[in-house]
């Protein structure tokens, strides 16, 4: 009977977060939430690992870190009690302030788990902000290097630079294995803990954002490798060499602000990124007059190249402006649409109040 009301209570619990079912993007947050039970080949590699490290006499944080090491969960108090009871039965020394201590985690009825402010758990949960942290630097060193691909691919097209359009390939390839590198500390992020709301938001967030990143990185290699393939004839023609090169100006702008947007998470910041892609779309408009002017000479390859090239230009910077879409609602929780609409509202109320006032 009490196993019966136990696994009504788990469904029940279930039911009411998942009304619907759970979605496909919620299996690993689910998944951490329920862990799971240690194995006995488990607990032998965990004493395993301890006795390999030095560990001994082993401490109760020594034993959930090798547990949370390998099964990347928060360790039970159940499975860190068998640790330590097969340290002990192997002849192994135990800390005796591990042997001393009692459970200090208390259920509390309807209520989480309490934990000791400076017990295991809060030395975990600090780790997995500090890891949040390091994910982020990664994705701005990300947005940087795409800067830094777009600019050398820039180069390469004004200068017949074939040296900077092979480091501007080069550089996509690293950021290939950034996105990737990404991607997997997101995932096991995702499961390594119960993340909370602003914590999932900013781990899912993450990984929409190497793929913006990514996508920034291979439209820049494109523009490299158009310089590339045409050496050493040139591939901008005279009439369209200022356009291209305000292009090549514009793309390394926004992608530096949205490093910027990605360092600061400043909403204001990030909305402000619609107005640079502006800019772009006004030389893009401009490069397509030229190749379509009647007086055009520069025969129909050249026309294909600029086309191309002003494409590319162009959708790097709306992935620039998806970055700093997804992060007004990484800082905020609201839509980039939803979040503007507001301050919009906002902005006329206050001038309202300022007009009603005479001031």
């Amino acid at each position: 009977m009490e196993w019966s009301n136990l696994l009504a209570r788990i469904v029940a619990w279930l039911r009411a977060g998942y009304p619907h079912g759970a979605p496909d993007r919620d299996y690993f947050p689910l998944l951490a939430v329920l862990g799971r039970r240690l194995s006995d080949d488990e607990v032998d590699a965990v004493v395993g690992e301890l006795v390999a490290q030095g560990k001994l006499p082993a401490t109760r944080i020594d034993a959930g870190v090798a547990i949370a090491r390998l099964t990347l969960e928060l360790p039970r108090e159940s499975d860190l009690a068998r640790v330590r009871e097969r340290l002990l039965v192997t002849g192994r020394s135990v800390d005796r302030g591990w042997l001393a201590a009692v459970p200090s985690r208390p259920a509390v009825a309807g209520g989480p788990v309490a934990t000791a402010p400076n017990g295991f758990e809060w030395g975990v949960r600090t780790q997995y902000h500090e890891n949040l942290q390091q994910l982020a630097g990664s994705l701005h060193a990300m947005c940087l290097r795409d800067r830094d691909i777009v600019a050398a691919a820039t180069e390469a097209l004004l200068s017949n630079d074939l040296p900077a359009a092979e480091a501007a390939i080069d550089l996509g390839h690293e950021v290939e294995v950034m996105q990737q590198d990404a991607e997997r500390e997101a995932m096991r992020l995702l499961t390594l803990q119960s993340p909370v709301a602003g914590e999932l938001r900013q781990v899912v967030t993450a990984v929409q954002l190497t793929g913006n990143m990514k996508r920034m990185a291979a439209l820049a290699t494109h523009i490299a490798a158009a310089a590339r393939r045409r050496h050493p004839e040139p591939v901008v023609p005279g009439p369209a060499h200022a356009v291209i090169a305000g292009m090549g100006a514009a793309a390394v702008a926004i992608a530096d602000s949205a490093a910027a947007v990605l360092e600061s998470g400043d909403p204001e910041a990030a909305a402000a990124l619609d107005r640079q892609d502006d800019t772009m779309d006004q030389l893009h408009e401009q490069l397509l007059a030229i190749v379509l002017a009647p007086d055009w000479s520069g025969g129909i390859t050249s026309a294909v190249d600029l086309t191309l090239l002003g494409r590319y230009y162009e959708r790097f910077a709306d992935n620039a402006v998806e970055v700093g879409r997804r992060t007004i609602f990484l800082t905020t929780g609201e839509t980039a649409d939803a979040w503007v609409s507001g301050m919009g509202a906002e902005t006329t109320d206050a001038d309202t109040d300022t007009a009603d006032t005479g001031e």
